[in-house]
């Protein structure tokens, strides 16, 4: 098991998602959350979840950071993910957990990062910039604000219409879909594990389940214990963006992308089909074997920068494109040769 912290100001809608994330498996734990505001709402909702959750004044997170390392690792936390935390955070802590802090930040960085960018401020100035594309980003913290490594990062489109808080609303999606991903990796970088056999595979270590289960209805419920250790009310890890829909642990389902996979370090490129798509090329159909190629071509590209989810994606259109220039292939000869023959007579 791999405790991690979430530090959070507000309402805490992320951290309230990595808790229903993970807290049902028994491979990684939100085991605490810290905050700087006494009356946060996340305060409430993770003692309704069972999570230990501890408030420090501001002074102490500038002037006594020893004190929030000490309750860290007296709780072994390995790992802390930064939800909508607003605080001044010391370079004691950040060198302290270095490379294990991981924060969430609602633009595709380096753009519109740095200080006075978050939350609706960032949103306002991609509209009025009249950007096409935004997105959201976790990355490593550094001493530098919003300059650390970039761990995943997803677009989302930007159109005419738009308003700042329908952006936000698009980019909240795409922020509970990928800040359980980043933690994921991280811990696999800490202790690596064995190969999955599969990125499901993956996901369903990390939640602590068997994938190969049929999944159960309603009634699979995950017990939750707060701070005493008595157990506290049930509750289904349940989709961010709709409650009243929940996810069964069996098979997390995100809100726009479907089920919501793990994209392990461990994980094997996906086969790039480039070999056949040059042997299409040129035996076959030749524009939808170039095609296949462009596609052969940016498995291992994708692969290799992170985007694993884009290379498998780049892999299946290689394939799909392969089939195609085949079958057309198929076509015209059948086609052809009839009609040559009848031209010899």
């Amino acid at each position: 098991m791999t405790n991690i912290a979430v530090f959070a100001s507000g309402t805490g809608s992320n951290a309230v998602n990595l808790v229903r994330t993970f807290n049902s498996g028994n491979r990684i734990h939100v085991a605490l959350c810290l905050t700087d505001k006494e009356n946060a709402p996340v305060i409430e909702k993770m003692r309704e979840l069972g999570v230990e959750t501890l408030y420090f004044p501001r002074s102490v997170w500038k002037e006594n950071p020893q004190e929030i390392i000490d309750t860290l690792h007296a709780h072994d936390i390995k790992v802390i993910a930064l939800a909508g935390f607003l605080c001044f955070l010391s370079a004691d802590i950040v060198n302290a957990y270095e490379g294990k802090i991981l924060n969430i930040h609602p633009s595709l960085l380096p753009a519109y990062g740095g200080k006075g960018m978050h939350g609706a401020n960032v949103h306002k100035a991609v509209i009025e910039a009249g950007e096409a594309k935004s997105g959201a980003t976790v990355h490593v913290v550094t001493n530098e604000i919003d300059a650390g490594p970039i761990v995943v990062q997803r677009e989302v489109a930007v159109l005419p219409d738009d308003t700042p808080e329908s952006l936000e609303a698009k980019v909240h999606e795409v922020e509970y879909q990928i800040f359980p991903e980043a933690v994921i990796k991280t811990v696999a970088a800490l202790t690596p594990p064995a190969v999955p056999k599969s990125v499901d595979d993956a996901w369903a270590e990390a939640l602590g389940v068997p994938n190969n289960v049929p999944p159960v209805p309603e009634h699979n419920q995950a017990n939750f214990t707060n701070t005493t250790g008595q157990a506290n009310q049930t509750a289904a890890p349940i989709n961010p963006m709709n409650p009243t829909n929940p996810i069964n642990a069996m098979n997390p389902v995100s809100p726009a992308m479907g089920p919501l996979k793990a994209q392990a370090t461990q994980e094997p490129m996906p086969p790039t089909y480039l070999v056949w798509s040059v042997v299409m090329t040129i035996l076959c159909c030749t524009i939808p074997g170039i095609v296949a190629i462009i596609y052969s071509a940016q498995v291992s590209s994708k692969f290799y920068q992170g985007d694993f989810e884009g290379a498998h994606r780049a892999s299946r259109n290689a394939e799909i494109w392969i089939i195609v220039s085949f079958v057309l292939g198929v076509i015209t000869n059948t086609l052809w040769l009839p009609l040559s023959i009848a031209g010899m007579f």
